[in-house]
Parts: C-alpha cells; structure tokens; sequence
C-alpha cells in the first residue's frame, strides 16, 4: 500500500474526478476505480484525507492525463486540518500568470486556456498555482445550467476565465497568492470545430 493525500475532488457529469499526491514519491495520481471511468459523487473519498491506497498504472493512458491509476483497495487513516502547509512543504507551484502554467505550453483563446494537440503537449494534466492577481466570480449559461467560473485579470491583455469543477461552495474572490489546484480536462474537439483540446479548469484552493 502508498499512503496518498487527497488534494482534490471534481465534477463529472457522471460522478467525481479524485486528485491525490503520494507521501513517498510526491508522485499526482488521478483515482480510477475498477471497471468504472470515475467514481460517483457521493464516494467516501473527499479533499484533505489520508489513505493507504493499493492501486496500479491504468493502461491505455493518453497524454497529458499520465496520472490515472487505478485503485484496487482503500484503508482510511485521518483527516487533516492544513493541507495547504503540508502541500507547500512537498510540491512546487506554478507563480504568476497563466503564461506560467504547463511549462509555458498554456494557450489562450476566447478567454478560455487550452493545451492543443497541435503544439508540444505537458508531461502532467494536474499541477498547483499561486496566481499573481486576485480571480473572481462568475457565473455563465451553458446548456440549460448554470456555472460557475473564475476571471483572472479582469479587464487586463490576460483576462482568462477559468470554470470551477470542484465540490465546494464558490467564493466570491481568490485572493492573489492564494494556492489553486488546477487541472486540464480531457480531449475535446468541440463537435469538430476545433483540433483536440483539454482545457484549464479549477479544481479548488488552500486557504
């Protein structure tokens, strides 16, 4: 077994998406189930636990998303209160603006950033950021529903709106310096109207 630190917990349509951190190797890993492509929403897993987990490499992983690994037994060990100083003390954040992001492979279009399988692609989808400029609240109409999303740089030659996919309640502002957990979605062409993407999303912060 590896003992693994929860670090995040995100929206799926058809259940949850589970980031952990590995205690011995500081390794990201995504938590996958067996003979399932995610876990349902209300799984026993959630953000600032500890498990000893037993899991495996997934086959058949796709780039960037080389962090999937699937989980064959769980034991619980505790729940912590600071998960931003015990993540600070193991992992290095991206600084500053998005520009800073994925080794600099970040694009931006449309206020939406991507990775684009046009150009070099990362060696990880997940990662941590202290951003430079506060990010704030808002909200837009997709299909129907409601949801929500974070600016960066509101008004500025940066502006990047950024959707919020993880299961705590919205905040109305991020402070600048404040340590996010970011991560890139799966590929998506958009219905062919555009090449293969996976784009930026938040999955939640360390206050």
């Amino acid at each position: 077994m590896e003992r693994v630190l929860i670090v995040a917990k995100t929206h799926m349509k058809s259940g949850a998406c589970l980031g952990g951190l590995t205690r011995a190797q500081n390794r990201g890993v995504r938590l996958l189930p067996p003979n399932r492509p995610h876990y349902p929403a209300d799984t026993q897993f959630d953000v600032g636990q500890v498990w000893d987990l037993e899991f495996h490499n997934a086959a058949g992983v796709e780039p960037p998303h080389c962090e999937d690994v699937i989980v064959t037994g769980a034991q619980f060990v505790a729940q912590i209160a600071k998960t931003r100083e015990i993540l600070l003390e193991r992992i290095h954040p991206w600084q500053g603006g998005p520009e800073q992001l994925y080794d600099g492979l970040l694009r931006v279009a449309s206020g939406k950033g991507y990775i684009s399988e046009h150009n070099p692609i990362p060696t990880m989808s997940t990662g941590f950021w202290i951003p430079d400029r506060p990010m704030i609240l808002k909200y837009s109409l997709d299909h129907d529903q409601i949801k929500p999303y974070y600016r960066f740089a509101d008004g500025a030659a940066t502006a990047l709106n950024i959707p919020f996919v993880g299961f705590a309640e919205p905040i109305k502002q991020i402070a600048a310096g404040t340590l996010l957990r970011v991560s890139l979605a799966r590929w998506f062409d958009q219905n062919g109207r555009t090449e293969n993407r996976c784009y930026l999303q938040l999955s939640g912060w360390y206050e």
